[in-house]
């Protein structure tokens, strides 16, 4: 059941108080006219007795029955018809009736005719029931009182009309209730309703901000129209509001992309000359390496050997990266190609097994127990993503510990994890994961290892994730299989 608005509400509550008002109206002055008329009939009940026992003694001064009769019947023909008069003879305490007009002349005497009896004095009291009426008893005969009056006029015109006019008073008191609550409901629905209704569908639309709502009808009554005339106003500076609001956002997203173009121009530009400044001294590098290799072939010294051609894979490796800086200024394309991933980390681990002597940390290999790892990749992008994990767990492990490389398969991919033992990383560097220029070491971090990492990883068709660990941080370079390069 749909609830009442404002309009219905008033109308009913207006009916119900003019139901009320006029019934209640209705009833005081029924009361009050009742009450009127009741004392006329007792005042003209006690002057048509007081008549009548006159003439009864003027008739019969000492109350000869006949005589009484006479008198009485004379009355009669000039009585009205709600009206009765009987006479009673006394006989010591007794009281006899002698006479009666429009009552039987045998009806036994009444408390009221008894009591005149006893006080020798005019009783006078009302009737209520079935037979409603004022009833006046008093002596006959002074000073030798020899009978008892006894005279009863009805009132039943009177509780006839009293009923009448309730019942017209009721009916009149419905058809204005229902009048009333005509003219409320539509005087409300007019100058109460409408207002609010167009107030209300113009706040609702306003939901969805207030540019785009509507403006309120300013309609109804003045305090109405002042209301709607607010809210308009209010809706005006608010939609202001929200357009200076978009347009210093937006504003400052343009402003905050210009300084993210001039910081990347600037990386460009630094990253230009350094890869023009450090391009000889490498070459230089790299022909030393040369050297140094073809000396060592001389000695026949295989481990030095090894050792140098490390470190020439490693400047070769550089000297590229350099060369594409120069040359378009992004990263070279990867040159997939099948390789073994357990060559890869035995030959990085081999590589730092330096760094790990002097910062007294232990490598670890577990490579997939000896099988061949077989992914499609470049080999030189896959070494650098290792030597900044490898470079990152070093520098974690401050007083010694354990970096485990491992490599297997899974999930349809290969796989290559860095794991160290240290203490792990804090919620704000988890959250900072692979963002550019995050990081936790200040001055002597850049917070770019992690991100050029992961652009390598997926550079090269996997990813680069952080595996929740219990202890330390775990890495997992993930790998496209060789049999889908």
């Amino acid at each position: 059941m749909m609830p009442m608005g404002l309009p219905r509400r008033l109308a009913v509550l207006t009916a119900v108080m003019a139901v009320l008002l006029v019934t209640g109206a209705t009833e005081i002055a029924l009361w009050w006219s009742r009450r009127t008329r009741l004392e006329d009939f007792r005042l003209e009940t006690i002057a048509l007795a007081n008549t009548l026992a006159s003439l009864l003694v003027h008739t019969s001064p000492h109350g000869e029955a006949a005589s009484l009769a006479q008198g009485l019947e004379g009355w009669a023909r000039h009585r009205t018809n709600d009206s009765q008069a009987i006479v009673y003879l006394t006989h010591g305490q007794r009281l006899t009736p002698v006479a009666a007009s429009g009552a039987s002349d045998t009806t036994p005497a009444s408390r009221l005719a008894h009591a005149a009896l006893i006080h020798r004095d005019t009783e006078v009291t009302l009737h209520q029931g079935a037979s409603p009426g004022w009833e006046v008893a008093l002596p006959l005969g002074v000073p030798r009182m020899y009978g008892v009056l006894d005279v009863r006029v009805s009132t039943q015109r009177l509780v006839d009309w009293a009923r009448l006019e309730r019942r017209r008073g009721y009916l009149l008191a419905l058809s204005s209730a229902l009048l009333v609550a005509l003219f409320v409901a539509v005087l409300t629905a007019r100058w109460v309703g409408r207002p609010l209704a167009a107030l209300g569908t113009a706040m609702a639309a306003a939901h969805g901000g207030a540019t785009g709502a509507p403006e309120a009808l300013e309609v109804g009554p003045r305090e109405f129209r002042e209301l709607a005339g607010r809210y308009n106003r209010m809706r005006e500076a608010l939609a202001a509001r929200e357009r200076e609001s978009a347009a210093r956002a937006m504003l400052l997203t343009l402003e905050e992309r210009a300084r993210g173009l001039d910081r990347l121009a600037l990386m460009h530009e630094t990253a230009a000359i350094f890869a023009h400044e450090i391009g000889t001294p490498l070459n230089t590098v790299s022909g030393h390496l040369q050297l140094l290799r073809d000396d060592f072939e001389h000695q026949q010294d295989g481990r030095g050997v090894e050792r140098a051609r490390l470190l020439l894979a490693q400047v070769d490796r550089v000297a590229g990266i350099v060369r594409a800086g120069l040359n378009r200024g992004a990263w070279p394309q990867p040159l997939l190609r099948r390789q073994d991933l357990n060559e890869i980390a035995l030959r990085m681990a081999r590589f730092l097994e330096p760094s790990f002597n002097d910062a007294g940390v232990r490598a670890e290999l577990a490579l997939d127990g000896g099988r061949p790892v077989l992914a499609a990749c470049d080999p030189a992008m896959v070494e650098q993503i290792l030597l900044n994990l490898l470079k990152n767990s070093v520098e974690a492990l401050h007083d010694g510990g354990t970096v485990t490389i491992a490599t297997g398969l899974a999930d349809r991919h290969a796989f290559i994890d860095v794991q160290d033992d240290g203490p792990g990383l804090d919620a704000e560097a988890e959250s900072n994961l692979f963002r550019p220029f995050a990081t936790t070491k200040g001055p002597l971090g850049s917070g770019l290892g992690l991100a050029v990492s992961r652009r390598l990883a997926r550079m090269l068709g996997g990813d680069l994730l952080h595996v929740p660990s219990a202890r330390g941080v775990r890495w997992r370079l993930t790998l496209p299989l060789e049999e889908t390069a």
